[in-house]
């Protein structure tokens, strides 16, 4: 059964939810399912849990107090299955062996060096490609597409250069557990270089910082390759300012996720307490606040944004528990500066709510909380 869960883990960031809604269903079906017979076979055990046990159990009561008051309860009820399987996915992979846990970190770094393939591989052909099928179809683009593509910022599988760019910063945190293999991590930093997002690349900035700083070894050259990182996030913002396209400009950028999160705000007044309802948001201009912690309160109310804060700060204090532990300080170290780069990246969009990627948020929690040494 474990290798049946390392391929759905596998597969999971190739089928945007957004892209491709049918088989992102299709494949939700059978996780649940799957995860359902792996509890019934195999039970769920899970140490050191009491960090987390609160938060875990605030955040289900605040899914179900933001259904019961949801403004639609059909919508919120298809969206549920999102946070389910997240939970489970936790609980389950909480429970694993050592050995199985590090099989899985193996896994998520080798779908992160495809991934990075993929993209690479966009970069230089992909996009000719793409222009020649929309000159012969003469299929319109919106001025963001388009810009992502004059511009060759890469996102596939993704939908946006940002939404790959907070995948790719996460596994690169996890792959540099395994820096001797160069040929794994190149990939990826690269693919992440070539969306051109600069919420990815503060996040990436960030999460390299602490895993540095957590695994005792902030020396010169790793001060030096930091700084290199805050050059190459200058350059891209540089790049986009003096754009000619005022939309791609990052001052604009900014203005407009102000003018969501002023939307987002308004919402969460009129509906402090219980929300909208998960998967009810919805501004004039976009699906998503641009910052899911808005967005979550604005959902799920006061008890989803407390539940949600408590979950990531319980799940780090948890964390750094296993640093202790030296045969695993290095993994635990990247496991705790992913959890912090997904965390971050949120404060500047919604991968929070894309199970591509949230999923891998909630498998790293399983990966380091609990160890379970048997």
């Amino acid at each position: 059964m474990f290798n049946i869960l390392l391929i759905l883990i596998f597969i999971r960031p190739f089928i945007s939810s957004l892209a491709f809604p049918l088989a992102n269903l299709t494949y939700s079906i059978l996780l649940i399912g799957f995860l359902f017979v792996w509890i019934i076979r195999k039970g769920i055990l899970i140490n050191q849990s009491e960090d987390i046990k609160y938060p875990f159990i605030l955040f289900v009561t605040a899914l179900l107090i933001s259904l019961v008051f949801s403004q639609d309860k059909i919508t919120s009820i298809k969206e549920m299955y999102k946070y389910a399987l997240g939970v489970l996915l936790f609980a389950i992979i909480a429970s694993l062996s050592l050995n199985n846990k590090a099989r899985i970190i193996k896994c998520l770094a080798l779908t992160g060096f495809i991934i990075g393939l993929i993209a690479i591989y966009q970069y230089f052909f992909g996009f000719r490609n793409v222009l020649s099928y929309i000159n012969r179809q003469g299929a319109p683009l919106d001025s963001f597409a388009l810009d992502y593509i004059s511009r060759r910022r890469v996102f596939y599988p993704f939908v946006t250069p940002n939404i790959l760019g907070g995948y790719l910063a996460m596994v690169l945190i996890i792959a540099l557990s395994y820096r001797r293999k160069i040929w794994i991590i190149l990939p990826i930093f690269t693919a992440l270089l070539l969306t051109k997002s600069l919420g990815a690349l503060i996040s990436l900035f960030i999460g390299l910082t602490l895993y540095f700083y957590l695994e005792g070894r902030l020396d010169k050259k790793k001060i030096i390759f930091l700084f290199a990182v805050l050059f190459i996030i200058f350059l891209v913002f540089a790049s986009r300012a003096i754009t000619q396209r005022q939309h791609t400009q990052p001052i604009f950028s900014t203005v407009m996720r102000l003018n969501y999160w002023r939307d987002t705000i308004r919402i969460i007044k009129s509906h402090p307490l219980t929300g909208v309802g998960p998967g009810n948001f919805n501004l004039i201009t976009s699906r998503y606040a641009h910052n899911s912690y808005l967005q979550i309160w604005a959902e799920m109310g006061i008890l989803g944004i407390i539940s949600i804060l408590w979950l990531a700060i319980a799940s780090i204090k948890a964390s750094l528990k296993n640093l202790k532990i030296e045969n695993i300080k290095t993994v635990t170290a990247a496991l705790i500066s992913a959890n912090i780069v997904f965390l971050s990246h949120n404060l500047l969009d919604f991968t929070f709510f894309l199970p591509e990627v949230s999923y891998l948020w909630w498998i790293i929690l399983g990966l380091a909380i609990t160890i379970n040494p048997t």
